[in-house]
């Protein structure tokens, strides 16, 4: 017998946010890393149990005859199919492109949020031995819906862990936490908040332009057809201008890009969409489950950088505030920001006793927005800014010179400390 449990606002958000994007796969996650001195079969046996262990992996949703959504789980852990790959006989490269190409196939493939299967499935690829023993990729695919980017990191550390150590005779228990979690983000005090929250989002966006960029009215190739470009950076090391300023990285980041748009398009005012986690305690920082939501930034351009600078942090620490603000009263009341920039943490290898693992680097996604912008920057090694963007939005031209505009702004504003 199943069990009912209650869809977060999160999710909530998504669902709503999936029926207006043009592209069927926006919401599907990819995620792998590769596991050097663990056996493949360790691997298996661990990635399956972190999996059984978390109960929102595993929720499956149901819409009755009102057009209503509701979500269940069942009794015990749910079945979690891993498949496995030899790719020993291959040569390294062709073994990762091998993986690659896999990877980018599921990341292009719509997922059935309404079907009854698994939710989620691990695949295992069978890498050339290293010196340090066997070497697997451990592949993820799943929708957004049930995990977000830290949550796959705790999975990935669980499954590290577990495959690591001797194997564990007493059954897992349930994680029941997000459960809870989601019933307190939907509860009247948690909605009344929210709404609260919508207003004030809605009031600070006032005299702010959502959409800088003017739509083009040539035909798109394609209904799901989208540009994108890349711009690689070199070290990027915000320690003096933070210092200085008082401020973190993502002010810096977000004030280059602001300038960039706001130079591009003429307009001094723009809103920016950003992704933040509501995760607000040590205790929910371990639970696995979606906790993101959709951040608006109203940004003013200054014409000081550091003026601009603080500015910027001042409206991210405005946005974390308001981040559980309800996404269908500002989708109303602002309409849907046509720019999103995501902060992404560099790539760097982890190691637990004489296991290493390290990230394989995700396939390009489209746009969930007009334009994305995704940006990753470290103080010690290499970083990149790439633009993805749906036909109507932006040219190449464009595009290209948006991100020398943003890249220009970031070298300038680190360059002063």
């Amino acid at each position: 017998m199943t069990q009912q449990r209650t869809l977060s606002a999160p999710q909530q958000a998504i669902l709503e946010a999936g029926t207006i994007n043009p592209d069927p796969a926006a919401y599907t996650m990819v995620n792998a890393i590769i596991v050097d001195a663990v056996p493949a079969k360790s691997l298996r046996q661990a990635a399956t149990d972190t999996a059984a262990r978390h109960d929102a992996l595993h929720w499956t949703l149901d819409l009755d005859d009102r057009y209503r959504i509701s979500a269940s789980a069942g009794p015990s852990p749910a079945l979690v199919p891993a498949e496995e790959t030899d790719l020993r006989s291959f040569a390294p490269a062709s073994a990762i492109a091998t993986v690659e190409a896999w990877m980018a196939t599921q990341r292009g493939a719509a997922y059935d949020l309404w079907g009854n299967g698994p939710r989620l499935g691990f695949h295992l690829f069978r890498l050339p031995d290293t010196p340090a023993g066997p070497s697997t990729v451990c592949a993820l695919t799943t929708h957004h819906l049930y995990t977000d980017e830290h949550s796959l990191q705790l999975l990935w550390t669980e499954v590290v862990r577990r495959a690591s150590s001797p194997p564990i005779s007493t059954p897992n228990s349930p994680d029941l936490r997000y459960s809870r979690w989601a019933e307190a983000s939907t509860s009247p005090a948690a909605s009344t908040s929210a709404r609260t929250a919508a207003e004030a989002v809605a009031q600070r966006c006032e005299g702010h332009e959502t959409r800088p960029y003017s739509e083009y009215l040539e035909q798109p190739p394609a209904p799901d057809a989208y540009g994108q470009q890349v711009r690689a950076l070199g070290p990027v090391d915000t320690a003096k201008v933070s210092a200085r300023l008082s401020v973190g990285p993502a002010a810096v980041y977000v004030a280059a890009v602001a300038q960039a748009v706001s130079e591009q398009t003429g307009h001094g005012r723009i809103v920016l969409h950003m992704p933040m986690s509501l995760r607000r305690t040590a205790a929910e920082a371990g639970i696995v489950g979606c906790f993101v939501a959709s951040a608006l930034l109203p940004i003013r351009v200054e014409p000081s950088g550091d003026r601009l600078v603080q500015h910027c942090q001042h409206a991210l620490d405005f946005a974390s505030q308001h981040a559980h603000a309800r996404a269908g009263l500002l989708s109303r009341s602002v309409r849907r920001p046509q720019i999103s920039l995501a902060i992404e943490q560099p790539d760097r290898a982890r190691r637990l006793g004489p296991v290493i693992w390290s990230r394989l680097a995700a396939p390009n996604a489209g746009p969930k927005h007009p334009l994305s912008l995704q940006l990753s920057a470290s103080a010690t090694g290499p970083g990149r800014l790439r633009a993805s963007w749906t036909p109507t939005t932006l040219t190449h031209e464009q595009a290209s010179d948006l991100l020398e505009r943003a890249t220009d702004h970031l070298n300038r504003l680190t360059a002063k400390g």
